[in-house]
């Protein structure tokens, strides 16, 4: 069965928990990039981390968008989101295509 965890702050995590996802906390970018290290060793195959967190950890995320798992899975928080998820699913779709279909007439 795959392990699924959450790091980012309370606010966003709480709905997690009560499902039964382990969940780390992570108040700032470090954090989150320490906790998403410690549970890619510790085998876990999806990582939800807060947008707002993940903005900083560019790196981090180009290390395992190379690797099968841990797939780490971008979520807003109660702030809405910053599209940062949107934009890397556009970039990935259009090397896949080799067209950028998802713009909306931003050009």
């Amino acid at each position: 069965m795959s392990k699924i965890a959450i790091v980012g702050k309370k606010d966003v995590y709480l709905g997690f928990k009560a499902v039964g996802v382990t969940v780390h906390d992570a108040q700032t970018p470090q954090a989150a990039e320490q906790a998403v290290l410690d549970l890619a060793s510790q085998g876990f195959s999806i990582i939800f981390l807060q947008e707002g967190l993940a903005r900083e950890l560019g790196a981090l995320l180009e290390r395992f968008r190379k690797q099968p798992t841990p797939a780490i899975v971008m979520i807003p928080d109660n702030m809405g989101s910053l599209g940062i998820a949107r934009e890397r699913i556009r970039r990935l779709v259009e090397r896949a295509v080799g067209i950028d279909i998802l713009s909306r007439g931003e050009r």
